[in-house]
């Protein structure tokens, strides 16, 4: 999984959250990091900031549709407002409003990796 977020505190500790529970956790700081490392490796899905800095949450999306189409899914997450807009945008499965409760992030991401029903934002 990739974790795409500019704040460094919020990055750790979303990946030891997700390393708690088991999950395999790689980071980026920025857009052009984030498609750097998906080229490198594809991701099993995506947790991705809408505001980046040098490439946007849109334009890491779509760099991310092009490579590996929309089967990789990915969790948008945001402190903007219209997420559910920006979620349907990027053809996300699902999305969290900052701030967000880590056990919903894990609960939505399980339901991403697994295919599972997405019943809550």
């Amino acid at each position: 999984m990739l974790v795409v977020e500019d704040d460094a505190m919020l990055r750790e500790t979303l990946r030891w959250a997700l390393e708690d529970v088991g999950l395999e956790v790689a980071t980026a700081i920025d857009g052009p990091d984030a498609v750097q490392q998906a080229s490198d490796r594809q991701p099993n899905l995506v947790v991705l900031d809408m505001s980046l800095p040098g490439m946007d949450g849109f334009g890491v999306a779509g760099a991310l549709r092009a490579r590996y189409g929309s089967e990789l899914p990915i969790l948008l997450i945001t402190a903007d407002g219209q997420p559910r807009y920006k979620a349907e945008r990027v053809g996300a499965y699902a999305f969290l409003h900052k701030p967000f409760d880590v056990d919903a992030l894990v609960n939505l991401i399980r339901q991403g990796l697994t295919g599972g029903p997405v019943d809550a934002h």
